[in-house]
């Protein structure tokens, strides 16, 4: 692997993951030589995003070459590295999907996972997956694709079955580190990065995205296992304002470190189960905001670092650098087909785990995930494996089987939820295959 790769990010406008990619590779790594392609269907951004780029690697003293297109096979012709944050017209089609469960199914949970809309943003993202796919598999097969797409594990699992190098980055399981600080220190907030609880206690987890388990939580200094004393403080009261966790947690004694809003996606609901309703962040007045901004920092009227003071949290630079120089880093979650590390989950799917990234490749942590819990992710691998098993046949009855075996929709609403889906395929016809 050559110092000086291409590297395509399709997606590239995209407020929060465009600028924290152009600050690891340019600010961070310092990543001299190499093609940034950028690809986006949005001219106007694209642009200011370039103007970003050429700002930060100037001021940076780093010299690399920055192109734009709107064209994918454009930016792909002999990538390297593919990065991915894409989503048709999520909001539109979001709100489509809104009205229709509504309609059929109301009071139904409604997210980008989970249940009937979840089913059908999968579908559509999985199309959209295939068509970058197709398009990597002409123009650059041997190249890497890093996603952070949701939803990431049925993306990347469709990703590999065609052959495609695909990892999926997630890091929602920091949360993690906030929710043991609340529960230890009084309810007081903590925020990203989270660096006095990081600097202070270790936390490994595993299991699926959105979906992983506390399996290991010590001391840093002491090495000690705090995982009773947390055990204790919840069963005594304590909370860290996470309800639905909490229960799971007293209930198995492990602790789910996404947070409510992620995990409701895969449990039957209950009373404290959150209801809110997301496909993306922010609104049309954050939109003009950040363009004024990316406009500004372009043209050296404001400082780049505005850009990045809440940045992504996945860092697929940093898995690049990792295989194009050699270096071994560490990855406390990828998302990676299971090849055995969690040998309690079914081989084929997408499962989350450590892992370190090299030159040779990845190599994911052995998690054993305890019998308390295991079936649960059973569960959450199987939803995802029909979706994707009917998406790649274009068949209704893989379609039932996911609704079926979808513990958010309750078995009353099953007869509806097919109806509401039913819809949502001839709603978004326009950019889904054919089922039958």
């Amino acid at each position: 692997m050559t110092t000086t790769p291409k590297i395509a990010v399709i997606g590239a406008g995209s407020f929060v993951f465009g600028p924290s990619v152009l600050h690891d590779l340019i600010v961070a790594h310092r990543w001299a030589g190499c093609e940034l392609a950028l690809v986006d269907v949005d001219e106007r951004v694209l642009g200011l995003m370039a103007g970003v780029a050429r700002r930060m690697a100037a001021d940076q003293g780093v010299s690399l070459r920055v192109t734009t297109t709107t064209r994918r096979t454009e930016a792909l012709a002999d990538a390297d590295f593919v990065f991915c944050c894409a989503a048709r017209q999520i909001w539109e089609r979001f709100e489509r999907d809104v009205r229709i469960v509504d309609h059929r199914v109301p009071g139904h949970l409604v997210t980008e996972f989970g249940g009937v809309a979840g089913i059908s943003y999968s579908l559509r993202q999985l199309t959209l997956m295939n068509e970058i796919v197709r398009d990597m598999q002409a123009c650059c097969p041997k190249a890497w694709l890093f996603s952070v797409s949701n939803p990431l594990p049925r993306l990347i699992q469709a990703a590999c079955e065609d052959g495609i190098k695909a990892v999926g980055f997630c890091s929602v399981g920091m949360v993690g580190y906030q929710s043991v600080w609340r529960l230890f220190n009084d309810g007081a907030w903590i925020g990203y990065p989270y660096r006095e609880a990081a600097g202070r206690w270790s936390l490994v987890s595993a299991g699926t995205n959105h979906f992983a388990w506390l399996l290991k939580f010590e001391d840093r200094v002491t090495g000690a296992d705090l995982r009773p004393e947390l055990k204790s403080r919840l069963a005594s009261g304590g909370s860290f304002g996470q309800p639905l966790s909490e229960q799971l947690a007293r209930e198995t004694g492990w602790l789910l470190v996404p947070g409510d809003s992620h995990v409701r996606d895969f449990l039957p609901p209950r009373e404290c189960t959150p209801r809110t309703r997301e496909a993306s962040h922010g609104d049309a007045a954050e939109r003009e905001r950040r363009l004024a901004l990316l406009r500004d920092v372009g043209e050296g009227r404001a400082d780049a670092a505005e850009l990045v003071r809440h940045p992504s949290w996945e860092k697929p630079v940093d898995l690049a650098a990792a295989i194009a120089f050699g270096r071994p880093s560490e990855f406390p979650a990828l998302n990676l087909m299971n090849c055995g590390q969690i040998p309690e989950l079914p081989m084929g799917v997408v499962v989350e785990t450590p892992c370190t990234g090299s030159a040779d490749g990845l190599v994911p942590a052995l998690m054993h995930l305890p019998p308390e819990v295991a079936p649960l992710c059973v569960s959450a691998a199987r939803v995802t494996d029909a979706i994707v098993c009917a998406w790649r046949e274009r068949s209704h009855k893989r379609l039932r089987e996911a609704i079926d075996l979808d513990p958010t929709i309750v078995p009353s609403d099953k007869p509806a939820a097919w109806l509401a889906l039913q819809e949502c395929l001839q709603a978004h016809a326009d950019v889904l295959p054919r089922f039958g």
